[in-house]
C-alpha cells in the first residue's frame, strides 16, 4: 500500500479522536479540528493530541482570514498557559528519528486507536 493511504488513515483517526461537540473558542457546534501549529510547518506535531483544536466554521474561518491573532489568544486563554508552553516547547524539538514513511504512519495509527 502507498504511504498516502496510511497518512489519510492516521489523519482521520487524529481528527475523530479530537473533534469535540463544541467550539473551544465560542461554544458553537464544532465541525473542524485545527492544528494550532500548522502541519505544513510543524510536521512533527501533525498527530500530537495537544496540537488539535475543535472549532466551529466561523472561528476556523476567522483564524485563517480575518483575525488569526485574536483567535489564537482565545485558544490559549481557553486551554491555559501551561498547555501553550508545553506545546511551544514541543514545536521547537524535532525528534531525531522523525521520518514520515509507512512504518511511521503505522505506528501513529496504532497510537491513535
Amino acid at each position: 500500500m502507498k504511504i498516502k493511504y496510511y497518512r489519510n488513515k492516521a489523519d482521520k483517526l487524529w481528527y475523530l479522536k479530537l473533534l469535540k461537540p463544541k467550539c473551544e473558542v465560542c461554544g458553537e457546534k464544532a465541525i473542524h479540528v485545527h492544528h494550532f501549529y500548522y502541519k505544513s510547518t510543524y510536521g512533527h506535531l501533525r498527530y500530537d493530541l495537544d496540537n488539535g483544536i475543535s472549532l466551529c466554521m466561523k472561528c476556523h474561518f476567522a483564524l485563517h482570514t480575518r483575525d488569526p491573532k485574536r483567535i489564537e489568544e482565545l485558544i490559549i486563554e481557553a486551554r491555559g498557559k501551561r498547555w501553550y508552553n508545553r506545546l511551544k516547547k514541543k514545536s521547537r524539538t524535532i525528534p531525531k528519528n522523525y521520518k514520515t514513511n509507512i512504518t511511521y504512519y503505522k505506528n501513529i495509527i496504532e497510537q491513535l486507536k
